[in-house]
């Protein structure tokens, strides 16, 4: 095995004991803290939980490195929230690999390496999303992925600052952030850290609250003022998605529903609360629901209220495959499915308003908005992100009526 760069100098008898103290913090087992202070954290078996194909190696030199060839090693007993994480990583030829940080159980936020010869141009090298249920959102995210100047055959040193909401990430001692994430959705402030394969790690150090000056502060989600987006969503329960081969794309796909299958009103639907962009997350909610290889399907609705006969110009972005209804007619079907040439929208195959556009005719007073939607990621075999957003050309006459009043208000087609 190749000898690692080493990208810190060796530490002086008193930094030793420093970092050792302050590896005791992190781990919690000791009392002294010095929070400030960077520490070596050592890649031995006493200091790593494992999942998986997992192993600890030495290189000629006698240098530790973890091994993960299937699943990831969790650093025990760690609660991670504000600083600086830095390891040094080789990639397993250009398979996809990461890290996950303040994880809790099964959901966490991620970084995602997509190694290959282009990386250098590819803005599918690396990307942030967040993990729920164990599934990666990479498919939801798509403007957190960019193009990184990593070698796939060679060690890497990453670098991920983390402050409050925001993360920088420098890939090979960039000087600038080589991705800069403005909003960490993973839905918690803290938790532990875990190394994903395959790749192999080595040099890993933390430094708590070292932040270079990177506000914790979110900006604002435009799409919280901006009225077009439609934000009032109710959904119903998951259920399995009928589904049959579809001779020209070769895949099992969803037959389409038809609007009497709707829940009715006395169903158990729930409010949605939305992701940042507008976004209804449905791996967030029902990520435990996509389980097995059948194709999982659920049916969101909406009121929106127009003061008199209109059309308005819709934008929607989606996962998988889509039906929208409006007062019982089928105003729009289309799919997204990755992979599939023809059938995979842009920008490759992930969520954007770019994916599509329809007209919805509404009428004077309420009109009920219903979607079916299903995550058929290879004919049901796969689950990653699932999800929804849609906007209006422009609010001019119409306004949304949300949660219970949507209900109360729906019309009495089901």
């Amino acid at each position: 095995m190749s000898t690692i760069p080493r990208s810190a100098s060796s530490a002086k008898a008193l930094n030793r004991l420093h970092s050792s103290l302050l590896f005791s913090f992190i781990v919690g087992l000791s009392q002294p803290i010095f929070a400030f202070e960077k520490t070596d954290i050592p890649m031995t078996p006493a200091t790593w939980q494992t999942t998986g194909d997992v192993s600890f190696q030495h290189d000629q030199v006698k240098q530790d490195i973890l091994v993960v060839n299937k699943g990831y090693a969790e650093l025990k007993n760690t609660n991670f929230s504000n600083g600086t994480i830095e390891f040094d990583t080789k990639f397993v030829e250009e398979r996809i690999t990461g890290i996950t940080f303040r994880q809790h159980d099964d959901a966490a936020d991620a970084l995602y390496f997509r190694p290959s010869a282009g990386c250098v141009v590819s803005d599918e090298c690396i990307q942030y999303m967040p993990t729920a249920h164990h599934l990666f959102e990479w498919d939801l995210y798509g403007q957190y992925q960019t193009h990184a100047p990593i070698n796939p055959n060679d060690w890497n040193h990453i670098k991920l600052v983390l402050s409050g909401a925001r993360m920088n990430v420098f890939i090979n001692g960039a000087h600038a952030p080589t991705l800069a994430v403005g909003t960490l959705v993973g839905g918690f402030t803290d938790g532990s850290i875990r190394l994903h394969g395959p790749a192999s790690y080595a040099h890993l150090s933390i430094e708590p609250n070292v932040v270079d000056g990177l506000p914790a502060k979110a900006p604002m989600d435009s799409a919280k003022r901006d009225l077009r987006y439609v934000d009032h969503w109710l959904a119903s329960k998951p259920f399995v998605m009928p589904s049959r081969m579809d001779a020209v794309l070769q895949e099992n796909t969803g037959i389409d529903p038809v609007y009497s299958s709707v829940p009715k009103l006395t169903a158990s639907w729930k409010p949605i609360a939305l992701d940042p962009g507008g976004m209804v997350n449905l791996t967030r909610w029902y990520g435990d629901a996509q389980t097995g290889q059948t194709i999982t399907g659920i049916w969101l609705k909406t009121t929106v209220n127009a003061d008199h006969d209109r059309i308005k110009h819709v934008d929607i972005g989606w996962t998988r495959e889509v039906w929208v209804f409006v007062n019982g007619k089928l105003a729009f079907q289309s799919k997204n499915l990755y992979g599939i040439k023809g059938f995979s929208k842009e920008p490759g195959g992930r969520l954007s308003l770019t994916n599509g556009s329809f007209d919805l005719t509404l009428r004077k007073g309420a009109n009920q908005v219903v979607v079916a939607i299903d995550d058929n990621f290879a004919g049901g075999q796969q689950h990653w992100g699932w999800g929804l957003v849609m906007r209006l050309a422009n609010t001019d006459g119409v306004r949304q009526i949300g949660g219970a009043i949507a209900k109360a208000n729906a019309p009495g087609a089901f």
